[in-house]
């Protein structure tokens, strides 16, 4: 019986760390300290794993294989994600610097000629 209350323990906590991490995201605002989400990952994957060796059937079986796996998934995200946050990085809302580049119609673009909107700019590289 204990073994279903942990793999609900395991989902439950994975779920609220998981829609607070989307709800930052969604927001522009992971925090650069990222231990609290890390720390509940690991305590859902180690609830999660311990309800599963106690063989907790269906009903708390899968509530703790999904808080297993998604706890593995973001520990593995997070393990592999090499991106940081230069402190020279422009912050949601400041003014960006001014630059020239080239459209998605061949035409010299200029930053200033967005002076005075909201712009939302967005820089996509290649992988390969």
């Amino acid at each position: 019986m204990t073994e279903i209350y942990l793999g609900f323990a395991s989902f439950s906590i994975i779920a609220i760390s998981i829609g607070l991490w989307f709800r930052a995201m969604g927001q522009v605002a992971i925090p650069k300290d990222r231990r609290i989400f890390i720390a509940a990952w690991f305590v859902a994957g180690g609830l999660g794993v311990t309800a599963l060796l106690g063989e907790p059937g269906w009903l708390g079986g899968i509530p703790a294989g999904i808080g297993a796996a998604a706890s593995a998934l973001f520990l593995f995200t997070v393990s592999i994600s090499r991106q940081q946050l230069g402190d020279d990085a422009i912050a949601v809302g400041s003014t960006i610097p001014s630059f020239t580049a080239t459209d998605e119609h061949g035409k010299i673009f200029d930053s200033q000629s967005l002076a005075g909107q909201p712009v939302l700019i967005k820089f996509f590289r290649g992988h390969w």
